[in-house]
Order: structure tokens, then sequence, then C-alpha cells
């Protein structure tokens, strides 16, 4: 992805009001569309602003926010600024109530808590939501609210639930997704993150209890997911992309009825998620004295090392968003903001490569999408769209990096799309910062609900957390300011003081003033040159519990200008992506998928045939998750390569010849032997036979076990998955993906054990589970076994579900099974 793809980018800059103005009003030009900002009234040191929003769609718009005793407010000269703050804390105040409610739970009745709803159009909590947002930068603001929220969402199991699940386990809760939720989705991980972002916001005196309390959740979260989540074979947690769960909107079409390529392949922000969690989880263990952390720390660093080399794509300076299920684990030809952000973040990226993903990941004039590239004919929502939440975690990465440019149009992007939206929006349209843009059937985003969580989180992040460099780690806050040149000058110059009041962090007010240079050039940044806490300067951060507790405290910080080398920006061309030239459709949008036909093997060569090849565009075909011809044409291939025994994956990608832009992958087809074995059950249930194949209909109770025997023909590894159906519950959504163990006993080696996920198929329809990978010598007798494993129905946070099975009606992890199908994807064991 060359940065010449993106040169050719068009759109205004955002355009503030001259300091000078910005005293008595504020306002902000975008396009067709201007938002000013007034101070209505003031109450002592707090005032109340009215903001006012016009656009040719929608006309003049109003909305009053006011400061309230006991919350931060900034003065910074520039009253847009100030009062977007204000509007962030007003949105905030929305989101606190004492009672949640969703239409799938309880049927719909209120539910007692005392928590943070997730926006106007989501009353309810939800665990990656209020996860990201804690973490973005509510933990601060009402750390008890928080905390409430997250542990709304762990639970115990069952107590009419008998298998070998711990009984006293507390796990996170996946929320309801795609093929029954987890471990179809696995991202619940991020509850982690956020847990210990509270924890740092708590009493001295409430730590050590809590701490031993949220170490157990996240043990017993982490531990399950090693059991049914992570794949052994490939060093990878299984799973969908984190947050972007509609799978239309960022996976091949094809995946809208059947989700277990999904389930069996592996994403890279999940992955990310994964690794930061165990290394908290090991923190964790390591502060009440659990021998485990070393477990967790290693796990973590092994799979730091893992996606490092398995996601790095270099042709692109980035980490693909996704990979396909073993063996054919082909790299989606796609990236993903979040997951991109995290990973700098977190130092899961190098510095080198932190650099290439910011100088490579492109931006709009409106802001940076969510994923790259977009999808033809799929609406606004994930695809074609801004998030504030994403971009508050792209903005982080961007101080780490040191990309101060980037960092000033992130927060360009924040700031006009509260002051035009009126609110801290869930999503925008990623050309034109729309909240609603019409594109026919496309039109979008498809939901946008005003003063969205994470979008409020973002927007205070962005001024307390990234701006003034506030940080609580261990019992002590780190101040170390960072403010991008051209935004300083943009928003705050001829001032020389900039105030963040009343900010509240573990139990003490603190008030932080950034004393600014007279003068200060556009590029670099400011940062801090010395701090002082009470008059007194500070070599170190400050220790919080040597502060009394009913006392303001002034921190003053000189800031001083920092020169930061040139970089990049990758930039997207166009205004409106209805008025694309063809050129720019092409350096916006994939291309779709090629279909691939068939794949027959005849003698010693494979022939594939496919339709669907794009004027302008080549083809490129891919065997087991190595790419086998680059430039294809014609719609027919025929592989010689040399194979041994064995089965072989195809799949197809296409890609534009100009803007090499690459689509996602074909449904892949595979050639080999697949060997088809019976399986008995242990109870004498009931069975039908259809076509002469045994089937077990709605199979899997907790005492239940399906067997059979298997002679390797080879040695190597060997897939193993199940013919189910899983009529339960719907593909978009539910709490009944089927998960069940399996096990291979091989004479000479030691047992084998791993998990299968059966997602929902929303009908009878048949189909494959997500694969076991083991290894077997040739000429071993192997006994393998199908058991029970756990799904979300299991636990008792879902015991008030009704949006469907396996909620208020019973817990459910059950499908038709038929027989097992086991193929070698690898000859000789490794």
């Amino acid at each position: 992805m060359a940065e010449a793809t993106f040169a050719a980018a068009l759109g205004a800059a955002l355009v503030f009001a001259p300091a000078s103005r910005a005293v008595a009003g504020g306002d902000i030009q975008w396009r067709d569309r201007s938002a000013d900002v007034v101070v209505e009234s003031a109450d002592g040191p707090h005032r109340t602003y009215r903001f006012s929003a016009t656009s040719a769609a929608a006309g003049r718009t109003e909305r009053s926010a006011a400061e309230s005793q006991g919350r931060p407010y900034v003065r910074t000269g520039n009253l847009l600024f100030d009062g977007l703050f204000a509007m962030a804390l007003a949105d905030a105040r929305l989101d606190e109530v004492a009672q949640i409610r969703d239409g799938s739970f309880d049927e719909g009745r209120p539910i007692d808590c005392i928590c943070f709803e997730t926006g106007e159009k989501w009353p309810y909590v939800w665990t990656r939501d209020i996860s990201y947002s804690v973490d973005l930068g509510l933990a601060s603001l009402d750390p008890e609210r928080a905390l409430n929220s997250l542990l709304f969402k762990t639970s115990g199991i069952r107590a009419d639930v008998s298998n070998d699940q711990p009984r006293g386990a507390t796990v996170v809760v996946q929320d309801t997704g795609s093929g029954g939720s987890w471990p179809v989705s696995t991202d619940r991980v991020v509850w982690i993150l956020a847990a210990g972002d509270v924890l740092e916001q708590l009493p001295a005196s409430a730590r050590p209890a809590l701490m031993r309390r949220i170490y157990r959740v996240a043990r017993d979260t982490v531990e399950q997911d090693r059991r049914f989540a992570f794949d052994a074979h490939a060093q990878l947690y299984r799973g969908e992309t984190s947050f972007l769960d509609w799978r239309e909107q960022n996976y091949p079409a094809w995946t809208r009825d059947d989700v277990s390529s999904i389930a069996g392949g592996y994403a890279f922000s999940t992955n990310v998620l994964h690794a930061i969690g165990l290394e908290r989880t090991a923190q964790f263990a390591e502060h009440v004295g659990d021998p485990r952390a070393a477990r967790y720390r290693r796990w973590s660093e092994e799979l730091r090392r893992a996606v490092n080399a398995r996601f790095w794509q270099p042709q692109a300076g980035l980490y693909t968003s996704y990979l396909g299920p073993e063996p054919n684990s082909v790299p989606s030809a796609s990236y993903d903001l979040l997951g991109l952000s995290l990973a700098v973040i977190h130092g899961i990226a190098d510095e080198n490569r932190a650099q290439l993903i910011l100088q490579h990941y492109p931006l709009s004039a409106a802001g940076p999408p969510v994923v790259w590239p977009e999808q033809p004919g799929i609406a606004v929502y994930h695809n074609r769209a801004l998030w504030p939440f994403v971009t508050a975690y792209a903005l982080r990465a961007a101080r780490k990096v040191g990309h101060a440019e980037l960092a000033g149009e992130l927060v360009q992007s924040l700031m006009r799309g509260s002051a035009l939206s009126l609110s801290n929006m869930e999503n925008f349209e990623f050309l034109t910062q729309q909240t609603r843009f019409e594109d026919g059937e496309l039109s979008g985003p498809v939901i946008n609900s005003p003063r969205q969580l994470w979008s409020v989180a973002a927007y205070l992040g962005m001024v307390e957390n990234t701006l003034w460099g506030l940080e609580m780690r261990q019992g002590r806050l780190t101040i170390s300011p960072w403010l991008p040149g051209r935004l300083a000058h943009n928003l705050f110059s001829g001032q020389r003081a900039l105030t963040l009041h009343d900010y509240k962090t573990a139990g003490r007010s603190l008030n932080v003033t950034l004393e600014l240079p007279r003068v200060w050039p556009e590029d670099g940044w400011l940062e801090a040159e010395s701090v002082s806490l009470n008059g007194r300067r500070l070599t170190g951060p400050i220790d919080l519990r040597r502060l009394p507790a009913d006392g303001r405290n002034e921190v003053r910080v000189t800031m001083r200008a920092a020169a930061g080398a040139p970089q990049a920006i990758a930039r997207i061309p166009g205004e409106d992506s209805q008025h694309l030239t063809p050129e720019q459709r092409r350096a916006v949008f994939a291309p779709p998928p090629p279909v691939l036909l068939s794949a027959k093997r005849e003698n010693a060569a494979v022939t594939l045939a496919w339709q669907g090849e794009l004027p302008g565009a080549t083809v490129q075909i891919y065997a087991n998750g190595r790419q086998l011809a680059a430039g294809a044409l014609g719609e027919h291939f025929e592989d010689r390569t040399p194979r041994g025994a064995g089965t072989v994956c195809y799949s197809l990608t296409q890609s534009f010849d100009d803007s090499r832009l690459a689509s996602l992958s074909s449904r892949q087809r595979c050639v080999g032997a697949a060997q088809s074995i019976s399986l008995a059950a242990n109870d004498g249930s009931p069975t039908r036979v259809v076509e002469g194949v045994t089937q077990h209909p709605d199979w899997g109770l907790p005492s239940q076990q399906l067997r059979a025997q298997f002679a390797p023909p080879t040695t190597g590894w060997y897939r193993w998955v199940l013919e189910y159906s899983n009529p339960h519950g719907p593909v978009n959504t539910g709490i009944t993906a089927a998960v069940k163990t399996l096990s291979a006993r091989c004479t000479g080696s030691p047992e084998q054990s791993g998990s299968v996920v059966m997602p929902q198929m929303g009908d009878a329809r048949w189909s494959l589970s997500t694969g076991f990978m083991f290894q077997a010598s040739a000429g071993a007798a192997c006994e393998l076994r199908v058991g029970d494993g756990v799904n979300m129905s299991y636990f008792e946070h879902f015991a008030r579900y009704t949006g469907g099975q396996g909620g208020k009606t019973g817990a459910l992890n059950r499908a038709d099974i038929a027989q097992a199908q086991i193929d070698l994807i690898a000859e000789q064991a490794r």
C-alpha cells in the first residue's frame, strides 16, 4: 500500500476560530456544516454552554451542556475546546443509570444496576463496550459505577449444569453474537484491561480484596479460553475480530450464513487482546502471590511472538486483520485500526513496525476508517465508517510513536464529530463525517446512537490521558502532557496557560496547568520540561497516597518544544463515495472475491475453475495458506506442484492492477482423502439413519460421549471435524454455539485434547465444525472421544436471557451430529 496511492486526497481541513474570538465564542466550519458555542450562563467557576449546529439536511439544532460541581472542567482560552469537554461530561452523566434494559433480557423489563449504559439506543451493559470505555477514560470519572458495570458482566456456572467445569469458576461473559457467541467471538478478555484500570482508581484500603476478586475472574477466564479458544497447532487464539462483529461488514459475503470459518480463524485484534490480558493476569497473580504468574507471562510472550510471525504483512507495512482456519490460513487483504493501534500502544509492534503502521494506515479528510480497504456493496456501519473510540486509540498510538501531524488530525476529527453532531456519536460515514449518509440500499451508518459510551470515553481520554498525559499505574500518577505543535497553534495560539480543573483520580483532586512557551514551531510537539506539585518540583510520578484526600492540589507543568522527525500520512482520495472517479474507487474499495467453482484432482494435477474476475484485475491462488500464483488469468488454473499425501485446500483473491487493493478470500475448496468415521454413543441415546449415515439428533448432554476408532495411514498432523447441524438460534446472535471437547488417545503417544465449535446455523442445514488438530503415527490405534464442553448458556448471567434458546428456558449446548471426518493436513509429525 504505497503512500502515492492516496496522494490525491481531497477535502478541507478543520477550521477553528482564531483564539481571540474563541474567548467569547467558538465556531467550526466543515464543508456545508457549521457549529458554534457561546457561554449561556455562569455559576461561580462553572459555565453553561449553548451549542448550535447547522447543516443543509437538518437545519439548525441546539443543545446546552453545563459544567457541574465535583466534575472536571478545562480553561484554555478556546471556548469550543472547553465546551466540548463539558459536553462529553454531560453525555457521560446521561449514561449514568440505575436500571438497564434490553429486549433480549427479562423480556425487556428493567434490571437494577448502578451502571453506565452503552448509549441512548443501547440501554444495556455490553462487555466489550464497557471495557473499552473504562480503558479509554471512564475509570477515573466514576470508578464505583465502572466497577459495578464490569462485575455485571461476570458470572458463575448455573447450579443445574453438571460437567467437569470447576464449580467455583467465575468468568467474564461474552455477549450474544455471531453463531451463538463464545467461542465464535473471544474478545471478552478486554475486560481484564478495564478491571486493572478501575483498580488503580479505588481507595488503597479497598484494593487488596478487589485485586483477589478480579484476579480470580481473570484467571478463570484465561484458563477457559486456553482450553476452548486456543489452537495449539497454530499457537493462536481462534475467534472473530474484536468489536467488528457484524460479519458481512469485514468478512467475505459467503460468511453471512455460515460462520464456522470465523470461529475457526484467527483475528489479529483478538489475539492482541489475549496477549495483553495474559500479561495483566500475570501481574495480578504476582500481587496475590500466585505462582501461576510465570505461566501466564510465558503464554503472553509466546503469543506475542506468534502474532508477529503470523500476522505481519511486510508488503503492506501492516498486520493483516485475520487469518483463515488451518490448514488454508490465508491472510485477509484487509486491516483494522483498533487491532493495529492496540499493538502499537502495548508494544506488540516494535518501534519500526509501529512507525510503519501509522505511516501506511490511510486517513480521509474526515478521519481514519476503522477498516481498510472498504468493501463494495456493503452498507455503512463498520465498513466505510469512522468510530471515535477507535480514533482515540489511534491517537494514543500516534503519541507513542511521536507522529504529531497525524495526532493533530485525529484530535480534529474527534472535536469535529462532537461539535457538528452535538453529542458523542457512535460512528460516522468515513469521507463526509455525516451521521447519516444517503446511498440507497447502502445508506448508513445503519444504527448510530448519541452519547455512545465509548465515544464519550474517547473524548474524555483524549483530553485527560493523551493531551494532559495523566496516567495511573500502581498507585502513582504520571504527568506527561503532549501537545502536537500545529494543533496547539490552531487551538491555543496566544494562550500562556491551559488548566484542567478538579481532575479526580484515586480519591484525590488536582488542578493541572500547562504553561506554554511564548512561541513554538508547528512541527514536532510540546512536552513537559518540569513539573511541580504545590510549589515543589517533582522528579517522578506522584505517590497519591501521600496527598490529603480533602485538599486541592496544584500541579504546574512548564512546557517546551520538541522536534520530531517528519513522518508520512497515507491519504484516502475523495470527499463523497457517491462521486468518486473510477480511479478513486479502485483506490478506496477492494474488488469482490472471485467465486471458486471447483477444484478437481486428475492424476498428479489439480484443476481450479472460477468466475467473477474483473477487468483490470488479476487473481491470486492460495494452497494451504501459501500463495501459489500471483497473476492467474482465464478463470482456470492447473496446479502441478508435487505434493505428498494429504488434503490441499485452495482459495482465491483478486487485486486491481493499478491500486493493488485486493479482495477478501473466496470460499475454499479442498481435495484429498478425508475419512468418514461413524460415532457411537456411550449411553444408547436415540439415533437415526439417513442415507446410510448414523445421526445423533440433538446430542450433547453433559453426561454424554461419542466414541470412534481411527487407524492413521500416515504419520503426521490430522484434522478432525464433526458433521453437524445447529438450528438452536440464528447466525447473527444467541448464546448456543455448541462447544464440545475432543480427545485422541493413540498408542505410543500421550493423550491429546482440544475442542470444536459448532456455530448456530439458523435452520437445519448441515455444516462442518471447526477443526481439532492432533498428531498420530502410521499404524497406531487411536481412540477418539467427544465429550461436553461449555458455552455461554451454561452461565448464570444468561438465565435472564429471553431473546432465544439457552437462556430462561435452560442451558443448551447441543447439536445434531452425524459422522466425524478426519484428514491428513501435514505429513511427518513435528
